[in-house]
């Protein structure tokens, strides 16, 4: 299904759906338990935990496929303390080494065939320094959180401004 709406409205759409949350917070905290740290964020999206991260004082490579998502994270304050890659694992930079890597927002889940997972998660281990760590996060099935994907439940409106529409909610 293609969407009427551009790279760039879909990356500002996505930044106004997916505000700053608790799994933010458990990734920031992760990453900050080893301070002055280099870290990979393997599917950065418009990089909203990366520059956070970055702004913590870690050095921050940013990889995703999205390139109008990595635009849109370059055009954000502070981006250019980041380090931005369109791609895949295959490509995190030869020689580079991460004290940690972090796959969020469901990354995972995105990569839905067995032999290219097995290939993301050997590239991130090749990158990785000896004791370097790994987290990502899935959706929990027993949740069943699509049972609340209704219409009802998931139609709103966003304005231009990137602000939800009087009188509609998700």
């Amino acid at each position: 299904m293609t969407s009427p709406l551009t790279g760039e409205q879909l990356a500002a759409l996505y930044d106004t759906e997916n505000t700053w949350a608790a799994d933010d917070e458990f990734f920031l905290a992760f990453v900050n338990e080893r301070p002055d740290t280099k870290v990979l964020d393997l599917g950065c999206g418009t990089g909203r935990l990366t520059l956070a991260i970055a702004a913590a004082g870690h050095r921050v490579v940013g990889i995703d496929p999205d390139f109008d998502s990595l635009a849109a994270a370059q055009r954000k304050p502070e981006s250019g303390n980041v380090d931005w890659v369109g791609g895949t694992s295959s490509q995190i930079p030869a020689g580079e080494s991460f004290d940690v890597a972090i796959m969020t927002s469901h990354v995972a889940q995105a990569i839905s065939n067995d032999d290219d997972w097995a290939q993301t998660l050997e590239d991130v281990y090749r990158s990785l320094v000896p004791g370097g760590r790994l987290a990502f996060d899935s959706r929990d099935p027993a949740a069943r959180v699509w049972e609340r994907w209704t219409p009802a439940n998931t139609h709103g409106s966003y304005t231009g401004s990137g602000e939800e529409a009087p009188g509609n909610s998700r």
